[in-house]
């Protein structure tokens, strides 16, 4: 029996990459409950400049666009989403794995939502020249938990819905800011004299 609903979640591209600061995960160190691999400045600075293009840091206007083509896809799929969060460096989804309305039950595979979310979420990034044609908006893999346990699910949609920070630094996190030389982001209501 699958589990009743997954909590979904993958990067953009370029934004998390081994040897960072805040640990990752490789194919030798991916066991749940598991260390994330130490940080390793070498590491990192080798897998940056391998990257096929710079790091996609998704602005508030791409990050609603995405959000609305996801949650459009999953109504047309008669997925029942829980709850959604686009960030600018990441996407948390919350879905229930059994498809609305079906008799007998069918469900989906966790990995069959991520990739036609990732895949209608690139449509759309490159319809509205968020990114050009050649870039890679999101890495290759996703974490795919399956939310069993009495709780998870309520856990997992209060997470995305209510604990998802919008005073963030321009890549979601202050760190990349500096490795990757962005400037800080400032509301207008925040600015209280014009930028230089």
């Amino acid at each position: 029996m699958p589990a009743p609903a997954y909590f979904l979640t993958w990067h953009t591209y370029g934004t998390w990459l081994h040897g960072d600061d805040a640990g990752s995960v490789d194919r030798e160190h991916n066991a749940r409950g598991t260390p994330r691999l130490a940080p390793d400045r070498d590491r990192f600075q080798r897998t940056l400049a391998s990257l096929a293009h710079t790091p996609v840091v998704l602005t508030r206007e791409a990050r609603c666009d995405v959000e609305a083509i996801m949650c459009e896809h999953c109504t047309r799929r008669h997925w029942t989403l829980k709850a959604i969060s686009v960030r600018s460096n990441h996407v948390h989804v919350v879905v229930l794995s059994r498809i609305e309305g079906s008799v007998p039950a069918l469900f989906v595979e966790p990995e069959t939502i991520v990739k036609q979310l990732k895949d209608w979420g690139t449509r759309e990034l490159r319809r509205r020249c968020h990114i050009s044609p050649r870039q890679r908006p999101w890495t290759d893999h996703a974490s795919t938990i399956h939310l069993f346990e009495p709780g998870s699910l309520a856990a997992a949609i209060r997470y995305v819905s209510e604990m998802q920070d919008d005073r963030v630094p321009i890549s979601g996190r202050e760190d990349w800011d500096v490795k990757l030389g962005l400037r800080p982001r400032t509301r207008r209501a925040e600015q209280t004299t014009p930028p230089p």
